[in-house]
């Protein structure tokens, strides 16, 4: 259930995850050149990349949120899970340019952060990227929007890692000079499943695919209960982007008119648009059944 304010959150949730990720980014990097620490620099790098998947969530969804045209007639909703691909793309760049650099630091044996001050400014980081994720998560799964949500999940692998640096300074501090770097590479791993999992879903969006069995049986029960529908002949509906588009046949009384057909068919769209939320387009086509 959306409440008052989930529209105006949606129009300016790229904006917030913006101005956000760049106060985050810029004090993340200066505290981590500041501190020398390989794991705090890894946060910043990812928060670098939350800076692009918010772009991508303000022009994406511009975009996406365009009316159907001529050379459109499916809509503009596949543009997101183009967006979500780069990020995606993106994102695995910036893993394996970090663990080059993390492999390095292990080998020539640099001296990891010991400050008390880098274990503060982990926290401080923990805390503002979770209210973000926390903001953004909950605006992404109400409008169903991939964008958002892979701009969510990136935003939770920061607060991971910005806390994995806590144990980066107590292993400095206690001589272990790798785990530094060592906990870079691990927040590596992160990055590369967090990407994966986003680059196989903007996949399957693209290719066009069916939305899952309990949402199919949840449309058929609602046709089912619209005065006038006798069966459902055939009912197709697919992903685009954070839109559900459904294409459906159904059985009606053969001593009708057409133009109670119709009506009926109306009434099957209003049913399922007022029922379900992200529904992009619905087509309606009836044939009469005498059985």
């Amino acid at each position: 259930m959306r409440c008052s304010n989930c529209n105006s959150c949606n129009t300016r949730v790229g904006w917030v995850g913006l101005v956000a990720s760049v106060l985050i980014g810029a004090f993340t990097i200066f505290m981590g050149v500041l501190s020398n620490s390989k794991a705090l620099m890894a946060v910043s790098l990812c928060l670098g990349i939350d800076i692009a998947t918010a772009l991508t969530v303000i022009f994406g969804l511009k975009i996406s949120s365009k009316p159907v045209d001529l050379e459109h007639p499916y809509g503009h909703g596949k543009i997101e899970s183009v967006a979500v691909g780069g990020i995606s793309v993106l994102l695995i760049l910036s893993a394996v340019l970090l663990f080059l650099s993390s492999v390095k630091s292990i080998y020539h044996g640099e001296e990891g952060p010991q400050q008390i001050i880098t274990l503060v400014v982990a926290f401080v980081i923990a805390l503002a990227t979770e209210i973000k994720y926390r903001y953004a998560i909950c605006v992404g799964r109400h409008f169903n929007s991939p964008a958002i949500i892979s701009h969510a999940e990136h935003a939770r692998i920061d607060v991971i890692s910005a806390l994995a640096v806590v144990i980066a300074v107590i292993g400095a501090r206690s001589g272990l000079h790798f785990i530094d770097p060592l906990i870079a590479i691990f927040e590596v791993g992160h990055i590369v499943i967090a990407s994966m999992k986003m680059l196989k879903s903007s996949i399957k969006s693209l290719m066009d695919v069916s939305i899952s069995d309990e949402k199919i049986s949840s449309i058929k029960n609602i046709v089912s209960a619209v005065n006038g529908v006798r069966d459902i002949n055939y009912l197709r509906a697919r992903q685009i982007g954070r839109h559900i588009w459904i294409d459906l046949s159904v059985f009606i009384d053969p001593d009708i008119t057409i133009f109670e057909g119709k009506n009926i068919s109306e009434n099957v769209k209003n049913y399922l648009t007022n029922k379900l939320e992200s529904i992009g387009n619905v087509q309606v086509h009836f044939l009469s059944n005498r059985t």
